[in-house]
């Protein structure tokens, strides 16, 4: 069974709170991943929130054989999926008929809005803005990369950020009768962690306050000191991939999000600072012309509930 849980404070005492937490025999085995949020905390607020089903999908998730081990893809250490990876780029350069048809896939099981941020070269950019969207090997259509594949050729190799993702919808292909699935263990930030940005390219996409994180972050704790390897490591990335404003396409330095200041669209996008002006935090045209608008923020400042806002209370 995946549990998950983030936890921001200082860091000695996050430390202390995963070893007590490990020391219950039901997580002693937890991996515990850790990243610092050098402006403060990345929640300002608590939140508790209890699911049923961590993961949502259409129709629920507790159908799925979740607890059965074999019905799971089988996990990669970050350096087997690094290795995977370069024999990946490998098969790409020889003729199917010498491999005897054998392929290899890399499958992006987050939303597109992550895959902007960042992602491994080769992944296709899923299009869903949510995960209970998502439809591999489901849906039929030409775009999906599973559709037509030998499920018994074919090495499926799935990721996403912490990788609970992947142990669920692992077990939705195992149904549909693919074969050989394998998964990122602890996801993309255990692996910049372990292997640095080795076939990544850009950010990694981060679902609280800071948004998007740049892979130096998971190699280097904030008390060592900066060495010019991971500067040229942050070079090599800006060299490689940059990040695309949703509303005029232009190239985007910071590779972070904001929300639409259109309530009813609140879309999470990429914006350079000419569109974030010229639409006043909106999406396009057509959310700035919505009734229900929120004020323009500066930076990557997050907004408050609507009644702030509405109610015309200073924020």
């Amino acid at each position: 069974m995946s549990r998950e849980s983030t936890l921001s404070g200082p860091r000695k005492d996050a430390a202390a709170y995963a070893d007590w937490v490990k020391k219950d025999h039901r997580f002693h085995d937890m991996l515990v991943q850790t990243s610092p949020a050098l402006a403060g905390h990345a929640f300002p607020r608590l939140k508790l929130r209890y699911k049923p089903s961590l993961v949502q999908l259409e129709g629920g998730s507790l159908h799925l054989p979740l607890l059965d081990p074999s019905m799971r893809a089988m996990p990669l250490t970050p350096s087997k999926w690094k290795e995977r990876l370069e024999a990946r780029a490998s098969l790409d350069d020889v003729s199917s008929s010498e491999m005897s048809g054998r392929k290899l896939l890399l499958l992006d099981v987050r939303n597109d809005y992550e895959w902007d941020v960042g992602h491994f070269e080769g992944s296709q950019r899923p299009n869903v803005d949510c995960f209970r969207s998502t439809s591999f090997g489901l849906s039929g259509e030409v775009s999906d990369p599973l559709n037509g594949v030998d499920k018994e050729k074919t090495d499926i190799l799935m990721y996403c950020t912490g990788g609970i993702r992947c142990d669920v919808y692992s077990t939705i292909l195992r149904k549909k009768g693919f074969q050989n699935l394998y998964t990122l263990e602890g996801g993309v930030s255990n692996y910049l962690k372990a292997e640095g940005p080795a076939g990544w390219v850009g950010n990694l996409f981060v679902f609280d306050g800071r948004l998007s994180l740049p892979p130096a972050t998971f190699r280097r704790p904030a008390c060592w000191p900066s060495s010019s390897s991971s500067s040229s490591e942050e070079e090599e990335q800006k060299q490689r991939w940059v990040g695309r404003c949703y509303a005029c396409g232009s190239e985007v330095v910071e590779l972070r999000h904001r929300n639409c200041a259109n309530i009813d669209c609140n879309r999470l996008y990429m914006s350079c600072g000419w569109c974030a002006e010229a639409l006043a935090g909106c999406c396009c045209s057509d959310c700035k012309a919505a009734p229900r608008l929120r004020p323009l923020l500066p930076g990557y400042q997050r907004y408050l509930k609507w009644h702030v806002y509405r109610d015309g209370l200073d924020c």
